[in-house]
């Protein structure tokens, strides 16, 4: 099966039949903690954080929604196995685990995106859809936003934002969940109840803290401050740095608390690429704040999340699973010096210099859409990728793709398995061939720590699967907490005529609580 075909059902063609890697290999303690193998089967807290973090990149968001649908297509292969070897979870619901129908909010508890996957990050954490539906979207509004220019004008910004806005206010309304069906009007607000606190939406507003326990999106975005762009995180929950604990100095502050931004404006703001998109403009508690592509700062958000899960949980923490997803590695063939201008011309002293600052420019759209060096930095921090820290993102294939790539040509529809031509269709087909390459080559020594991606999907869905099913075994010991995390209380599923069971006393040691 190929791997249009399988899109719809949720499928990978080449490891659609395998068994997880970790059942087949030997079981030596020592191999089992290098490989990872260890790391992916023990849980230690059920409620340690899961955390998904997601690079900007344009269009190739596309390849990291592949990547995501795989993960989902092994959560599923997983959650099946351990019903099989363990047995249902007592009193739980019965389930399919079918990948049209998981949600990755109920493996993660965090979701952090720049541009891209800000929109990526939006879509599964605060509307809480499944990876699939999001596939579809970024089809769909690909033309939307790509098929039609603005301008051709050098250093002019080359599309209308307009229709960016439409397009998300279009998704709004379409999977909101905060609004009986059919009654919402695309302008929800990213953080959580705002409207139904009871407030009023243009007064300065805090959230309750008590939203933590839902899946939340956080977008990075970029504002001015003084004289540089300065990276500014956009959450759905509020976040209050502790005064009493000190912050070691090698991490990054952030500003504070969860701004009340319209889920629309959130993904305007984390997606203006200068040249792109215009910046948003909003007014913040009386300020009006000039809102960019968070890549400016941070195109890789891992860093970020790392320094907000220590700022939250301690320094002397770790997460059960930072899993950082890139859009493809850029090419760094030159890295800032100019190739020779082919021909005699080349020769010429100008033709030379107009080499160099075309390298310059084009060395800085580089570095502004690459994550590498974060995930150098991540790697270091985690002391390799075989324990909590995960980096996944396509090595090869994507160098010259730009971030508004959109080539009419060939490409098979998933839901009839036909091949067609729209527009696109080139650069659709081209990010799941290299996407599905990546997925299952061999390990690289160029590229690959210590496994090659596709035993490190499948050892993050393990992680993923037995956190999920210890926290709904435990789940009497603090109800509402699962209620609240599964979305039972926004979906209907529960109302406020349902009651909650009290913690079962002493049921389990006491989880880790934030400093204070």
């Amino acid at each position: 099966m190929s791997l249009q075909a399988s899109l719809s059902q949720g499928l990978s063609p080449n490891l659609s039949s395998s068994r997880p890697l970790s059942v087949i290999t030997n079981n030596s303690e020592n191999e089992d903690v290098t490989s990872g193998r260890a790391w992916s089967r023990r849980v230690v807290d059920a409620w340690d954080p899961l955390i998904l973090t997601l690079d900007g990149g344009g269009i190739r968001g596309y390849s990291t929604l592949l990547i995501l649908l795989q993960l989902m297509r092994e959560i599923s292969t997983w959650e099946r196995k351990l019903e099989r070897e363990e047995g249902p979870i007592p009193g739980a619901t019965s389930r399919s685990y079918a990948v049209n129908e998981l949600l990755p909010c109920h493996y993660f508890d965090y979701m952090y995106g720049t541009s891209t996957g800000g929109l990526i990050a939006t879509m599964l954490g605060r509307l809480r859809m499944s990876v699939p539906q999001c596939l579809k979207i970024y089809r769909e509004v690909g033309n939307d936003l790509f098929g039609h220019r603005r301008t051709r004008v050098p250093l002019a910004t080359k599309y209308f934002h307009r229709p960016l806005e439409t397009a998300v206010q279009r998704i709004v309304k379409t999977y909101c969940k905060t609004h009986p069906r059919g009654q919402c009007d695309g302008q929800d607000w990213h953080p959580w109840n705002l409207e139904t606190k009871g407030r009023n939406p243009d007064d300065p507003w805090v959230p309750d803290i008590s939203e933590e326990r839902i899946c939340q999106s956080i977008c990075l975005t970029a504002t001015h401050s003084g004289k540089i762009d300065e990276a500014y995180l956009l959450r759905s929950y509020n976040h209050r740095y502790n005064t009493r604990v000190q912050f070691a100095d090698w991490l990054i502050k952030y500003n504070e608390g969860a701004d009340p931004l319209r889920i629309w404006q959130v993904t305007r703001a984390t997606s203006a690429a200068p040249f792109y998109f215009k910046a948003l403009e909003a007014d913040i508690r009386g300020e009006v704040k000039s809102f960019k592509d968070g890549g400016i700062r941070e195109n890789n958000p891992a860093s970020a999340a790392w320094s907000e899960f220590l700022s939250m949980y301690g320094e002397d923490q770790e997460p059960s699973l930072l899993l950082s997803v890139g859009t493809g590695k850029p090419n760094e063939a030159h890295d800032g010096f100019a190739s020779a201008w082919p021909g005699p011309l080349g020769q010429l002293k100008v033709m030379k210099t107009a080499s160099e600052k075309f390298a310059v420019v084009k060395n800085l759209m580089v570095k502004y859409t690459e994550g590498e060096q974060t995930h150098r930095t991540m790697l270091s921090t985690a002391r390799g990728q075989h324990k909590w820290y995960k980096r996944l993102n396509v090595s090869s294939g994507l160098e010259t793709m730009k971030l508004d790539n959109w080539e009419k040509g060939p490409w098979i529809d998933p839901e009839t398995n036909m091949e067609i031509i729209v527009p696109g269709g080139a650069s659709l087909r081209r990010m799941e061939e290299v996407t599905e390459k990546y997925l299952n080559r061999d390990f690289d020594h160029d590229h690959d720590t210590y496994a090659p991606p596709r035993t490190m999907l499948i050892q993050t869905a393990e992680k993923l699967v037995r956190h999920r099913r210890e926290r709904e075994r435990t789940k009497d010991q603090d109800l509402r907490r699962w209620q609240t995390f599964m979305g039972q209380w926004l979906t209907g599923e529960l109302g406020p005529e349902d009651t909650v069971l009290p913690p079962l006393p002493d049921a389990q040691p006491p989880r880790r609580r934030r400093r204070s």
